[in-house]
C-alpha cells in the first residue's frame, strides 16, 4: 500500500480550468489514469489552485466569463515562471497561438483535435518542448497580414453599426462568447483598441 501511495505521488500534477462542466469531467477521465488531476471552473479559483496545488502542468481556455485568459497567464507566470502554462481553445487562429507563445506558454491547441492529441501536447510539454495543435490554422490558410476573413468583416460592420456582442450573435445566429472571440481577433490582426477605433477603420475602408 505504501508503494502504491508513492506511486500516486510521484505522477505528475495536471491542472484544468475550463466554465464547462462537462469538459472538465471529460478532461479529468481522459488524463486520472497518467496524472494526478485537479479541475477549476473559473480563472480566481485556477490562480489560487496555482498556487496551492502547484501543478506540473496547467492547462487554461482563452476566455471564461470571469475574465481574459490571456492576462491571467501573464500574472501566474511572472510569479511562477518555471510553470509549463498550456492553452486549450474552441479559437484557432494563428494570431491567438502566437500571442499565447509569445507570452511564455508552452503549448496551444484546439478543442476540436482528439483525446489523444491532447495527452501527446501535455507529454511534450513535460519532457521540455512545445506543442502547436494540428487543427490550428497555418499563416497560410489566414488572410495576408492586416486582412480579415468574410465572418470577421461581418462583424466589424456590425460593431461599426453600435451592436453589442449579444446583438451580433443573434443577427449572425453565432454564440455571445464567439462574437467577442471575433472582436478580439479583429481588434489584433487591425491593431485597434478602441470601438471608436473599429468604426474609424470601417468607415474608412468602405466597409459600413
Amino acid at each position: 500500500m505504501e508503494q502504491g501511495t508513492q506511486t500516486a505521488q510521484s505522477r505528475p500534477k495536471l491542472l484544468f480550468a475550463d466554465d464547462h462542466q462537462l469538459v472538465l469531467d471529460a478532461l479529468s477521465l481522459m488524463a486520472a489514469p497518467h496524472f494526478d488531476v485537479q479541475t477549476t471552473d473559473t480563472l480566481r479559483s485556477f490562480e489560487e489552485s496555482v498556487d496551492q496545488f502547484r501543478p506540473d502542468v496547467a492547462v487554461l481556455d482563452v476566455r471564461m466569463p470571469d475574465g481574459d485568459g490571456f492576462e491571467v497567464a501573464r500574472r501566474i507566470l511572472a510569479k511562477h515562471p518555471a510553470l509549463k502554462l498550456m492553452f486549450l481553445s474552441m479559437h484557432t487562429e494563428t494570431a491567438f497561438m502566437k500571442r499565447a507563445l509569445d507570452m511564455g506558454a508552452k503549448a496551444y491547441l484546439s478543442k476540436r483535435a482528439p483525446m489523444e492529441e491532447l495527452l501527446t501536447a501535455i507529454r511534450t510539454v513535460l519532457s521540455g518542448g512545445k506543442y502547436s495543435g494540428s487543427t490550428i490554422q497555418t499563416e497560410q490558410d489566414l488572410p495576408a497580414d492586416g486582412a480579415l476573413t468574410e465572418r470577421q468583416i461581418e462583424v466589424l460592420r456590425l460593431i461599426a453599426q453600435g451592436c453589442s456582442a449579444k446583438d451580433i450573435a443573434s443577427r449572425l445566429s453565432i454564440s455571445v462568447r464567439t462574437a467577442e472571440f471575433h472582436r478580439a481577433a479583429i481588434m489584433d490582426r487591425l491593431k485597434l483598441h478602441s470601438t471608436a477605433m473599429i468604426t474609424r477603420y470601417a468607415i474608412e475602408h468602405g466597409l459600413t
